[in-house]
């Protein structure tokens, strides 16, 4: 059997197998955004990485070594912010070409120590060793959150409302601008430029919106919102009623949307990588949480949905015809990549 015929999420479910050999620390292993495991009294220790390859990732055609840098940062931040923790510590490991030029290394870290500085994380580690073709960058990150705070992806109930932070689709419209440039205003190519290489980890918003209350299940949206629905409901058990209307789309990227031809939903839905967190709330708290956040740092917190129980699906409602959901999302080895 070839890895394109399981997918990635097929093979992360056959790696489970057998992982965890001595339980007595672990709190949660493969299968969420961080691992958990018990940390000092009072808090759980978060634990996660990510890999980021050359012309799989991104090209060294289109991205500068400080955006490379800063991108594999945050992307790490985001997954301790999506358990709802504060991220503290980072090991990088580095492939590089032996003729990659060392002035590229330097800008490289000065965006990991840019995003690090930002989010307090310090870089204590890692190792570089030699590559004989793509150039492949990988981050380690180690975070912590209360006992009683910590978010996973299958706590979301029926009754539950569904929420996203900031707005989706910029990442993928960013990255149609850089694939396949065309006439735009400058400032348009730059926001989405800056959405796709510089994600804003929403480590501050989860923080305040734990403090309000009624959080129940988070994922962050690194590989689009449809794939991070249909996580969180299996992971949760439950269905989903996504609300076409509700989601969030900047105007720089309905913007963007139209001069490729493409619809602003499709984004939004599909597009991936704009690491903003999808979050589940007890009906009674949407308001605290909003309110809470908005305080903290003015990020808009949009209602999107409602979880139903499982047996109703997942859906989404367009003008009050409600259609199943196409499931879709970026997966490594899928076959019509």
């Amino acid at each position: 059997m070839e890895l394109k015929e399981v997918g990635e999420f097929g093979l992360i479910e056959r790696l489970k197998a057998g992982a965890i050999v001595d339980p007595a620390r672990v709190v949660m292993g493969i299968g969420d955004d961080a691992a958990v495991l018990k940390g000092e009294p009072g808090f759980l220790t978060l634990a996660s990485t990510d890999m980021l390859v050359e012309d799989i990732h991104f090209t060294l055609a289109t991205a500068t070594p400080r955006e490379i840098g800063y991108k594999t940062m945050a992307v790490n931040v985001s997954d301790i912010a999506a358990m709802g923790g504060i991220p503290e510590q980072a090991l990088v490991s580095l492939a590089l070409r032996p003729e990659q030029q060392v002035e590229f290394v330097d800008e490289l870290y000065a965006g990991l120590r840019e995003c690090g500085q930002r989010f307090g994380v310090n870089i204590i580690g890692g190792d570089t060793v030699s590559s004989p073709r793509a150039m492949v960058i990988n981050l380690a990150i180690l975070g912590r959150v209360e006992n009683d705070a910590c978010l996973y992806r299958h706590g979301a109930r029926p009754g539950d409302i569904l929420l996203v932070t900031g707005d989706l689709g910029g990442s993928a419209a960013g990255l149609d601008t850089l694939l396949s440039p065309r006439p735009a205003p400058a400032e348009v190519i730059a926001w989405a430029r800056a959405r796709h290489f510089r994600p804003t980890p929403r480590v501050v918003e989860i923080r305040a919106a734990l403090k309000a209350g009624g959080l129940t299940a988070a994922d962050d949206i690194s590989d689009g919102l449809v794939a991070e629905v249909y996580t969180l409901a299996t992971a949760s058990r439950v269905g989903i009623v996504l609300e076409a209307g509700a989601i969030p789309i900047a105007p720089a990227t309905r913007q963007l949307a139209a001069i490729y031809h493409k619809e602003p939903l499709d984004y939004a839905l599909y597009g991936g990588e704009d690491f903003e967190l999808l979050l589940a709330c007890r009906p009674d708290k949407v308001d605290a949480v909003r309110e809470a956040v908005n305080r903290a740092c003015r990020t808009p917190v949009t209602v999107i949905g409602r979880v139903v129980p499982a047996e109703e699906g997942i859906t989404i409602n367009y003008s009050g015809r409600v259609l199943p959901l196409t499931p879709g999302g970026y997966n490594h080895f899928q076959l019509d990549r």
